[in-house]
């Protein structure tokens, strides 16, 4: 059992430039994909940067609920009695 080549083909200039004009187009599509990839992401890092202040405004708001609805839970289960 030999461990050369399978194919010991040569190719000719013309299957060479068919192959080299290949990978020319699948690197500009890659390329145009990159380039929508690079524009998602830009939306998506504005996204998370709004849900983090909506976030920071939300954790605020219940901080400062928290104690006035503690004293209100307090009054109503004196009231009731528990």
């Amino acid at each position: 059992m030999t461990l050369g080549r399978k194919n010991d083909k040569a190719f000719s200039s013309t299957e060479v430039g068919t192959l080299v004009e290949s990978l020319r187009n699948d690197i500009a599509v890659i390329a145009e994909d990159l380039v929508s990839v690079k524009g998602d992401v830009g939306v998506l890092k504005t996204d998370v940067h709004e849900l983090r202040i909506d976030m920071k405004l939300v954790k605020d708001a219940i901080r400062v609920a928290i104690p006035s609805i503690n004293v209100r839970l307090t009054n109503l289960e004196t009231k009731v009695g528990v």
